[in-house]
């Protein structure tokens, strides 16, 4: 299980460590195959019917060797780890943290193999390559062009187990539905019936009220939730006494059709330390260069100057819900924090959605911005 929430990349040492680990069982079959081959070529060289055997040995060696490469690459495409991962305990995913599949699997194992054009420095040199990563030394060369992540789940929590990058998210923003409309405006006339006489002409006199919805019910004394749609009438504030009203009139022509008032999500405005004021309207990245994430559907990209590079290049996404604003911090090398207007701090940990109120603050790196109502 894992110790924190937080998701943890895998170092070099481990990544190296781990590649040598499933590369042992490929160093004993070459131990146990290259003397008799070896030996058989010496000997075909005074003996050439013997040429048969080594190409046999050959063959055994390779169908061998084979099948274990293929075997580890199923493994780690179906569920994510090798046998040297599984003794290190680390996860081999995609970008949004679920199963790598056969393709990337391939394909960063590939890159492995064609560095081999260098005999043990190439292929060694890929492995550690994440060193040379800017972004918090998280991919090496062969997972950015496969687009998968290695992540150590004995210090950080495994996403193949607990929802991906994200992780678990029933209190992030969701799409806020739309409200049923109606399926007729027409007022029960049960409910409200016009003025017969002069008493109820001055009954009615001021602003009629309903209270109840057709179709709806409804218990005594129950007070309408503030985040349903309101039901609006207008009523004509003062009807003359002498106006007759038709045997068979429509109580909308007189109270006016229902309309309904639908609740609004907050549009929030970030005010960043440059003084630069974004709106934020559905969702947004922040970084040096952010990208969204394979697959991933944003709706701005915000690119931020800075000279020191204490913001990762994909550092924050931001996102506008009916609740108000989220923030979640996408695994940044430097981390993010947030100061409420008392002064008090909180970190954001990555990967999970944090909500945001008005009059607080974001530092990420050496940036910063306010949340602000717009």
């Amino acid at each position: 299980m894992a110790q924190t929430m937080n998701l943890v990349d895998a170092s070099a040492t481990q990544r190296l460590l781990s590649w040598l680990l499933d590369s042992v069982p490929l160093i004993i079959l070459a131990a146990i195959f290259m003397p008799i081959i070896s030996s058989k070529l010496l000997q075909a060289a005074v003996d050439p019917q013997i040429l048969g055997q080594i190409a046999g040995t050959y063959l055994l060696f390779g169908v061998l060797s084979l099948a274990y490469t293929v075997g580890i690459w199923w493994w780690e495409a179906t569920s994510g780890k090798t046998p040297g991962q599984f003794l290190l305990k680390l996860r081999t995913t995609n970008l949004e943290g679920n199963l790598p599949g056969w393709g990337k699997v391939i394909g960063r194992r590939l890159l492995i193999a064609v560095a081999g054009i260098i005999p043990v420095i190439g292929p060694v040199l890929m492995v550690i390559s994440n060193l040379f990563d800017a972004n918090g030394n998280r991919q090496g060369w062969h997972d950015k062009a496969a687009g998968t992540l290695v992540l150590d789940v004995a210090a950080g929590r495994d996403p193949l187990t607990s929802g991906g990058i994200a992780g678990p998210q029933s209190f992030a923003p969701q799409e806020h539905p739309s409200p049923a409309q109606p399926e007729s405006n027409d007022v029960d006339e049960s409910v409200v019936d016009g003025p017969e006489g002069p008493e109820d002409v001055q009954a009615s006199a001021g602003p009629a009220v309903i209270d109840s919805v057709p179709g709806a019910n409804r218990q005594a004394n129950e007070e309408p939730s503030p985040a349903k749609a309101e039901v609006i009438s207008e009523v004509n504030a003062e009807v003359p006494a002498s106006a007759p009203v038709p045997e068979h009139a429509d109580p909308d022509d007189e109270l006016g059709s229902t309309r309904l008032r639908v609740e609004q999500d907050p549009v929030m405005v970030l005010r960043f330390d440059d003084g630069q004021a974004l709106t934020i309207e559905h969702s947004a990245l922040i970084g040096r260069n952010p990208a969204p994430a394979e697959g991933e559907q944003v709706d701005e990209l915000i690119s931020l100057d800075d000279p020191e590079r204490t913001v990762s290049k994909t550092h924050l996404l931001v996102q506008s819900g009916a609740s108000g604003l989220w923030v979640t911090d996408r695994q940044s090398a430097n981390g993010s924090y947030l100061v409420d207007g008392q002064g008090g701090t909180r970190d954001l940990v990555p990967g999970q959605p944090q909500q945001v109120s008005p009059g607080q603050t974001v530092y990420f790196g050496e940036r910063n911005f306010k949340v602000e109502r717009a």
